[in-house]
């Protein structure tokens, strides 16, 4: 399994990111998601954390098993708006404890 995290500048403050996890393997693999979060992430401003995407929120109570077949993908898209203008790095990963290398970061400038 692999992830990876592309941005998009979409306008003057605002990105949009694709979280992209891919079965690499051989096998079908499953992603168990315990709640309706299905991604988490932290972005950092010039250095200091300003946000935690699960910080202060509530999800569903949900149990849900998604196979993904070798070379299928699940995709995110995670809109950033309302930026102010510096140095952004955002770390983002997958909300299933059984597949916690799958995690990638990006940095980019507002």
């Amino acid at each position: 399994m692999k992830a990876s995290l592309t941005y998009k500048k979409v306008s003057e403050d605002s990105v949009d990111l694709l979280f992209t996890v891919t079965n690499t393997t051989d096998e079908e693999q499953i992603i168990t998601f315990r709640s309706g979060q299905r991604y988490d992430y932290v972005l950092y401003k010039d250095g200091q954390l300003i946000e935690r995407f699960s910080e202060g929120k509530m999800f569903i109570m949900i149990y849900e098993e998604l196979p993904i077949t070798p070379g299928e993908s699940m995709d995110f898209l995670i809109p950033l708006q309302n930026l102010e203008p510096g140095n952004y790095k955002v770390k983002v990963w997958l909300a299933d404890r059984d597949w916690p290398t799958l995690r990638e970061s990006v940095e980019f400038t507002i």
